[in-house]
């Protein structure tokens, strides 16, 4: 062992085996129904100084009747613990059933100190045998956080399950000093039921899911911290399920669709009943009833009901669940100018304009309905006072 060449040969095997086995286990038989007594600890990503990691001590297919715990020294902090640990597991592998039993206690640690740190043995007697752990190494790395990348999203969704009815996920770049992290929802403060580890091209994602039910939520992770460093993330309150979501959002566009109506209704009031030459001779444009408004102006107005879409999505997204609706109300603000744009071009479109002309009355009358067989024209009044016509385009 006082070979330099061999020391590093087994640092680097000692690493690869913390690399490549996640879960630490001292002591494990091979028979899954016999009983022993190991040490769990998550090392997924690697242990970092600062993070609170869960250690168990487990023992297998058995009660302990008594416990010796285990003596820390200054490179763990104890921050909370010993808590009693209990689950069990069933399984049929090729018809063969299998079940497997734990008790044990565990503790929330925090590391100190970097490099190799030890982690304590303890003891349990049950059925009169002692069980013992085997004392066992792990490599702590330093804190190494780019506080500039750091990026974690807190979302919440309704589920579409008889059982559980929402689930939060924590998404997080780098590995939060407590692991796990803790959310309080409803004001109970939960563990997540699942979590996931990857990375690709040098960038690390740990994903964090919780599952609940209730009726509505408020979802908040108030003790989050990376290298010591807490992390803020906005809480999640509902007001709305998604039924009661849809439902706003329909009463919303029809309101939109009936004051649309009102509007043209109060508009053309006087227009739809007046006599058409005698408008047009007196007012220079071309009067509309509503069915004429909604064709005359149908662009601005679905370009108007898309924005009051996207507007009353994002608002009532936003009013629920506190979700950052900013790209929502991005696309309910941009077709605003562009209706108005379309409603004044299409405006000016009804203004009749004046041609002075050396043509006489049936030169005049000629001219037109020939332009109106050429263009298929629909002409609305032909008399000795006043012409109208008007275009079909296509949709």
């Amino acid at each position: 062992m006082e070979n330099r060449f061999i020391w590093n040969r087994l640092t680097i095997c000692l690493l690869l085996f913390l690399a490549l086995f996640p879960v630490v286990r001292a002591n494990a038989s091979d028979t899954a129904d016999s009983v022993y007594f190991h040490i769990k600890l998550d090392t997924i990503g690697g242990l970092r100084i600062g993070q609170v990691q869960r250690l168990t001590y487990v023992l297998a297919n058995s009660e302990y009747d008594s416990v010796y715990y285990p003596v820390f020294n200054d490179s763990i902090e104890v921050v909370n613990g010993p808590k009693l640990h209990k689950s069990s597991s069933y399984a049929v592998i090729d018809g063969v059933e299998r079940s497997n039993s734990e008790t044990g206690f565990a503790y929330l640690v925090r590391f100190q100190e970097t490099g190799m740190t030890r982690i304590p043995a303890a003891s349990v007697t049950a059925g009169g045998k002692t069980y013992t752990t085997s004392e066992y190494s792990v490599f702590v790395h330093p804190v190494e956080i780019d506080y500039s990348k750091l990026e974690c999203s807190l979302t919440v969704e309704q589920l579409k399950n008889e059982f559980l009815k929402y689930h939060a996920v924590l998404k997080c770049n780098a590995r939060p000093d407590q692991n796990p992290p803790l959310l309080t929802i409803n004001g109970k403060t939960v563990p997540p039921n699942s979590k996931a580890y990857s990375s690709s091209e040098g960038k690390e994602e740990y994903t964090y899911t919780y599952y609940f039910n209730s009726d509505g939520y408020d979802v908040s992770c108030k003790e989050l911290t990376f290298g010591g460093m807490p992390y803020s993330i906005k809480p999640h309150k509902s007001k709305l399920d998604d039924s009661d979501y849809i439902i706003a959002v329909l009463i919303i566009c029809v309101l939109f669709e009936l004051i649309w109506w009102l509007a043209y209704r109060r508009r053309y009031r006087k227009e739809k009943d007046a006599a058409l030459a005698e408008f047009v001779l007196e007012k220079k444009t071309l009067p509309l009833i509503i069915s004429w408004a909604y064709t005359h102006y149908g662009a601005s107005h679905m370009l108007l009901f898309f924005s009051v879409l996207f507007l009353s999505m994002g608002g009532v997204m936003h009013y629920s669940s506190n979700i950052d609706v900013e790209g929502l109300l991005w696309l309910g603000l941009v077709p605003i100018p562009l209706a108005y744009i379309l409603f004044r071009g299409q405006r000016r479109k009804l203004d009749f304009q004046s041609m002075p002309t050396v043509l006489d009355k049936q030169g005049i009358y000629d001219r037109i309905y020939n332009l109106s067989v050429k263009y298929d024209w629909d002409v609305d009044h032909y008399g000795e006072d006043c012409i109208v016509a008007h275009t079909n385009p296509s949709f």
